[in-house]
């Protein structure tokens, strides 16, 4: 090496002798001393306490929570080569338990009523949130005691105690000294915090500033910055103190300056400056000194948190650290992070593997002392996800292996990074069969790395299965790097959005805390294995309670131990001179948006220790988290632990609910959703068959009007139109359907999977759409369930004079017809029939001719629920009898409940109103939802890869086949060009096909080869009008099956043969496909406001959205886009029941929201009760309130 670096075994001997490492030295030998003498814990050179937990019965990884015991025999790896020539063997189960799906049972067999059972610790599928919430907090508890027990017995308090509190001294005097306060962005980047409306607008401006794409470089910016310090009520002088750094008063006073020039142009009324139907031309005197600051500060922001631009340039600089740092008696190192978002394309994943293996050459070479290189398996492939895991492992670890050193550079250690939970079994897999593979090819690495995150679940179990890798593969040395987590937000608000049953991270930070020493335990007690482990904190405590599970800092040394940190973060504490890595992050600022921010939400959070320095709380300083038991409280409570649990279960952390299911306030759970992330669930789901509905038990098939069992039927809702049923037995019927729906919700849950692959084989669904339609049924079901007692059963009291009484309440309209549509039909067949039913009224469901078995499977499951016979009905014809019309004319309805296109909606309507005029009888009531020519707008300042993904899944996802599906994209031309490309390689990503029961699938075929021919016939017409096809999937269709590729059309394109208006005449119907019409705007607010007066023209107002990381566009397109379902910087389509309930207006439909708390009034009409309460002899009420 040319760098000159001693070796690890030998850097004590030529390390330089420094005063910090004698004080330090004598700091522990005065605190062992002192532990010793206390008696209150075991000396520290005792032995090992061993685990005092019992491994479970079966040995099972997704069983139990037992851990491997802790084994001390030393290993050598030279006498272990020789195993790793024995065949491989494959697992065959899942590597970790699920923590966000606790138990997954899929099995198959006969008639075998359990294919696709799945139940939640205290749940089994009951509806019941408290105790769904109990079973969570409960279990999470449960667990964490057992780390902290585990951590506990392997630690020694006293000596954790001294070294704490004199490291958070330390750390304070150092954060805190005149020149680390005045003269570096610690103070600053600490008081711009996440907690405060200053801290959150600067960091929105800087993340939105920095991917603004050149062709918009002339009016975004300037747009952005006013938008964000002049429209918001920011108060930066509040900020200035005296007692704070130079810096952050200077900063202060020139925000505050900025705000008030920017805040002249800016209008409070409407949210946008004066000149609004400009591009706002940049004001010489004030715009450009705005930008010049604003990019000066990024740079900043940029050199504290990288370590270079390039590799080369970060090389240069570490290596001028590791100089610096030896001379000063300091053992220093770098890991190199070449940072890049997750591949969205092909070319993508290409383009970060050749940086990758690039890095790596340069790096091997370069002379840096023991260097490590972190990787991102996201970053390699578009397709990272457990799905597509038979095309992915395969892949990505031989892309893995070319980076891997060979030769030169063998020094280098590659680290495969940590990235979401639900990939880590899938990150396993590529690590192991990148092992595999380098064996049987005899040529092993020396070394390779993986990051543990310890606020996951599942940390124990993965170092767990880790040991057992190394065992098997002892010829290269399988390194660790514990870090405690970086994304906490996101994985509990995707626990939510899958419907699992538990978080599978820590809900409480003190929990991930514990979860991290108890970790660190474990790789302390296992150096044997997994040597040379990495522990990265920032937190002096967390650095005293490690040293204080080994034998001091000699052995923490010896043992090959190191501490890390991240470059810009955690330089007040300087590990007291301990083996210390850097971590560098490498690249350009616009590579480095995720890093920069989520770097700045770190040194902001309340839960901080930076932000604790920063705050000088000295009493957070020196916190022990292994003193007090989780269940401590639950122990202490008046009514024992279950009672006390149940009732704390609704509060975690930041008010997020115990369970992620419990969304709605506690009155009812969420849909349980599936678990994907089991390794062999495509195994297990091809073997599961799927659901059969019942044949003749409440569904016919029609022939024609004079067919004896239509006529019957006819006749007998006749009868029930004109039957009154009201009080008592309302309330009766009400209660039993409400009921039965929720015990429906519950029968749908258990057979989730065999209903999922039901709706797969007859509507052509691929998993993913079909498992989130049988999700959506079941909200459907417990919602209307809710609602119904809620607001159906109890008179409502309503208010008059005093001696007289008002009561308004509800019965049933009468006998109703639902007619679904073909792309939803479980959940809005469901949705429609549930609530017509639960409202106690006689329900006939006539289904589109391609999906009957989705519409007979709900009506068996809601009669095995408890449904009466007669209460649900199923027609089923085919297109050349027309069931439909016959039912609608036949007059025995009070009322239509219609999902389909707006042009049979009218013929509905005309209709029932000729009935009615026809026979002088009631006019029936239509609910009707149609379609929509929806709008996605899309301005420069948006990030594009946000904005690509959600495009891909407004227009492609359920191959178009939604209401809701973007039909329209209105794009800023400044950001045009670098959209359009990314949008084009993520569909080239996706995988299309007509085997919708290959799991891998993401875009199945159309409903009809129709279908199909009208979607390829309309394409065909507009590339003969001028526009272009600048993006579609790899592939040719298949329009016999119905196969037909998503596209994306340019209707004005930059040749400029049709003009923006022109571009709109061109669509005035929507094209049920997966069609995305791109219109372009200059990226003036003028045309973008004429293009949304445009589509608002065409008659449609079902969804819309906008993808903006601008105040101003955000207004303007929320006020002016006319669409019953309105979405901001996300993708439009999933809209959740409750949370956002659907329905539009216009050629979009009529009625209330599905979903919403009005629903259910459209299926009942209501009776209002005046008694006049003084006819017995007077006002009996009022005497008795009234004194002599």
């Amino acid at each position: 090496r040319t760098s000159g670096w001693p070796c690890r075994e030998s850097q004590n001997a030529t390390m330089p002798p420094a005063a910090p490492r004698r004080a330090f030295t004598t700091l522990v030998r005065d605190a062992l001393a002192s532990a010793r003498a206390s008696r209150q814990v075991r000396p520290i050179h005792a032995q090992v306490k061993p685990a005092t937990f019992e491994a479970p019965a079966v040995s099972n990884r997704n069983d139990g929570f037992g851990f491997a015991r802790v084994d001390l025999t030393p290993v050598s790896r030279a006498a272990l080569f020789k195993r790793w020539r024995e065949p491989h063997i494959d697992r065959g189960t899942a590597k970790l338990p699920s923590f966000r799906f606790p138990v997954a049972e899929v099995s198959s067999g006969g008639d075998a009523d359990v294919a696709s059972s799945q139940t939640s610790p205290g749940v089994s599928g009951e509806h019941d949130v408290t105790s769904a919430s109990a079973a969570s907090s409960a279990i999470e508890a449960t667990h964490s005691e057992q780390l902290r027990e585990f951590a506990t017995n392997r630690r020694d308090a006293v000596l954790a105690n001294t070294l704490g509190a004199e490291f958070g001294a330390r750390a304070m005097r150092s954060f805190h000294s005149p020149v680390r306060k005045h003269m570096t962005l610690d103070p600053l980047v600490s008081e711009y915090s996440v907690d405060s409306p200053e801290g959150v607008a600067l960091m929105s401006l800087a993340e939105a500033l920095i991917r603004v794409p050149s062709g918009a470089d002339a009016y975004m910016p300037d747009r952005l910055i006013r938008d964000t310090i002049g429209a918001r009520e920011l108060d930066f002088m509040a900020l200035m103190k005296s007692d704070k750094s130079a810096l952050v008063n200077a900063s202060a006073v020139a925000l505050a300056a900025v705000r008030k020039v920017v805040g002249l142009g800016s209008s409070a009324s409407n949210g946008f400056t004066k000149n609004e139907n400009l591009h706002d031309p940049p004001r010489t005197l004030v715009d450009f000194p705005l930008r010049l600051g604003v990019t000066k500060a990024i740079g900043l922001l940029s050199n504290k948190f990288t370590m270079g631009d390039t590799i080369e340039n970060a090389l240069t600089r570490a290596g001028r650290n590791e100089r610096k740092a030896l001379k000063n008696g300091k053992f220093v190192s770098h890991s190199f992070d070449v940072l890049g978002e997750g591949a969205r394309t092909f070319a993508d994943a290409e383009k970060y593997l050749a940086a990758y293996q690039s890095a790596a050459r340069v790096i091997g070479v370069s002379g840096i002392h023991s260097p490590q290189m972190s990787i991102k398996l996201s970053s390699l492939s578009p397709r990272f996800d457990e799905l597509s895991r038979n095309d992915c492992v395969g892949d990505l670890s031989k892309k893995l292996a070319t980076v891997l050193p060979t030769g030169e550079n063998a020094e280098l250690c590659v680290f495969i990074d940590a990235e979401e939970q639900s990939r880590v079994e899938l990150t396993l897999s590529v690590l192991e069969e990148t092992l595999r593979q380098r064996y049987l090819d005899q040529t092993p690495p020396n070394a390779i790395g993986i990051v543990v995150q310890a606020y996951g679940r599942r940390a124990m179990q993965t170092l767990e299965f880790l040991k057992e890798l190394a065992q098997k593969y002892p010829a290269t040395e399988l390194r660790v790097r514990l870090v405690k987590g970086a994304y906490w937000d996101f994985e509990m608000k995707e626990a939510q959005v899958v419907g699992a049953g538990m978080y599978p991270v820590w809900t409480e930070k003190k929990m991930t805390d514990v979860s991290y020493l108890a970790c660190a335990a474990y790789l302390l007690e296992n150096v044997g294995y997994l040597p040379k482990p990495a522990f990265a904190t920032h937190n002096a405590r967390t650095v005293a309670d490690i040293l204080a599970m080994t034998n001091g800092p000699g052995n923490f040394e010896a043992m090959g131990c190191e501490f890390q940190r991240l470059h810009g973060m955690g330089e007040s504490f300087d590990y007291q001179g301990l083996p210390t890595r850097v971590y560098s992050p490498v690249g350009k600022p616009d590579d480095l948006l995720a890093y920069l921010i989520r770097r700045l939400l770190e040194n902001g959070a309340n839960s901080s220790f930076l932000k604790s320095l920063a705050q000088k709380r000295d009493d957070l300083m020196n916190v022990d988290v292994l003193e007090e038991s989780f269940l401590a409280d639950l122990e202490a409570g008046e009514f024992g632990a279950e009672a006390s649990l149940t009732a704390a279960a609704a509060t975690a952390t930041g008010g997020l609910p115990s369970s992620p299911r419990d969304l709605y306030r506690g009155h009812r759970l969420a849909a349980r959703g599936v678990d994907f992330e089991r390794p062999n669930f495509p195994v297990l789901f091809a073997a599961t068959e799927s659901f059969v509905p019942a044949q003749g038990n409440n569904a016919f098939q029609f022939v024609d009007e004079t067919d004896l069992k239509f006529k019957e039927m006819i006749q007998s809702l006749k009868h029930k139109k004109f039957v009154s049923v009201s009080g008592d037995s309302y309330v009766e019927s009400v209660t039993r359907r409400a009921s039965a729906l929720d015990t429906a919700a519950d029968l749908i849950e258990r057979d989730n999977v065999k209903l999922s692959k039901m709706i797969m084989e007859e509507a052509g669904k691929t998993l993913v759409d079909a498992v989130d339609e049988v999700r959506e049924c079941v909200d459907f079901f417990r919602f209307y369930a809710h609602r119904a007692r809620e607001t159906l059963l109890t008179p409502q009291v309503l208010p008059t004079v005093t001696g007289e009484s008002c009561l308004l309440l509800a019965q049933p309209r009468g006998p109703w017809l639902c007619v679904g549509p073909f792309n939803f039909p479980f959940a809005i067949v469901g949705g429609l029939a549930s609530s017509a039913f639960v409202a106690g009224n006689p329900v006939v469901i006539k289904p589109h001719p391609s999906t009957p078995r989705c519409a007979m499977a709900l009506a068996d499951i809601l009669t095995a629920a408890g449904a009466s016979p007669g209460d649900i009905t199923v027609v089923v014809d085919d297109p050349s009898n027309g069931a439909g019309a016959a039912l609608v004319k036949s007059g025995a309805f009070a009322g239509v409940s219609f999902v389909g296109s707006s042009q049979v909606a009218s013929k509905i309507n005309l209709s029932l109103a000729q009935l009615s005029v026809d026979n002088e009888t009631p006019l029936a009531r239509l609910v009707a939802e149609t379609g929509g020519l929806n709008a996605l707008v899309v301005d420069a300042s948006a990030l594009p890869e946000q904005a690509c993904d959600a495009v891909l899944r407004s227009f492609a996802q359920s191959a178009g086949q939604r209401c809701s599906s973007a039909r329209v994209l209105i794009l800023d031309k400044g950001v045009k060009h670098e959209l359009l490309s990314m949008v084009n390689g993520g569909l080239e990503a996706l995988r299309v096909s007509c085997d919708v029961l290959n799991t891998s699938t993401d875009v199945g075929p159309l409903i009809s080869r129709q279908a199909a021919q009208k979607a390829h016939k309309h394409c065909e017409e507009l590339t003969r009008n001028g526009c272009v096809v600048v993006a579609r999937t790899i592939g040719t269709d298949d329009l016999q099956n119905g196969l037909f590729h998503p596209r994306v059309i340019d209707l004005n394109p930059d040749s400029g043969t049709v003009s923006t208006t022109q571009a709109l005449d061109l669509i005035d119907k929507e094209i049920f496909a997966p069609v995305l019409h791109v219109v372009t705007y200059d990226g003036s607010r003028e045309q973008l406001r004429q293009v949304l007066d445009g589509m608002n023209k065409k008659g449609f107002a079902l969804t819309g959205g906008v993808m903006t990381r601008c105040a101003s566009t955000k207004k303007l397109v929320t006020d002016t886009l006319n669409c019953g379902n309105f979405y901001v910087n996300r993708d439009v389509v999933g809209a959740v029941v409750e949370s956002q309930p659907f329905g539009g207006h216009g050629l979009s439909g009529n009625g209330a929201k599905a979903g919403s708390e009005a629903y259910l009034e459209q299926f009942v009409s209501r009776k209002v009760i005046s008694e006049d309460t003084t006819a017995a002899g007077g006002n009996v009420e009022l005497m008795r309130g009234t004194s002599a």
